[in-house]
């Protein structure tokens, strides 16, 4: 049994395992410009963050969604923490991430960020992918 049969799981009667992904150049995406679609919250292992999503960006006929068959709706995001204090309240400050992020937006609340203009950036991960964000 080799390293990756380890990291294998059933689930029903599909195989869930690490999935190579096609590559996708980015550059063509980088400086253009759109718009704030979605703010979302959720808590995780590790507390409570904000995930910001920007409108469809293009459409990838070569990657087709297994559930509808259609083509892959590109979109920039980006994750952001809250935090919780002593007393149970959860939000941030000005000198977190998201509280800089806000100025820069022009915006006292997250959301208030849905409709706002962006520019796309790229984002590097730490095996070198990189994924759009703002």
């Amino acid at each position: 049994m080799n390293e990756n049969e380890n990291l294998r799981v059933n689930i029903t009667d599909k195989v869930v395992n690490n999935l190579e992904l096609p590559k996708l150049d980015v550059a063509k995406y980088i400086g253009q410009k759109s718009k704030i679609e979605k703010v979302e919250e959720f808590k995780g292992k590790f507390g409570y963050f904000l995930k910001i999503t920007s409108e469809t960006i293009d459409k990838i006929t070569e990657i087709l969604d297994k559930e509808t068959g259609e083509p892959l709706e590109l979109k920039a995001s980006k994750v952001l923490g809250l935090f919780e204090d002593k007393d149970g309240k959860i939000g941030w400050n000005d000198g977190t991430k998201l509280g800089v992020f806000l100025k820069k937006m022009g915006v006292k609340h997250y959301n208030e960020l849905v409709g706002k203009k962006i520019i796309i950036i790229p984002i590097t991960n730490k095996k070198g992918n990189d994924y759009l964000s703002f």
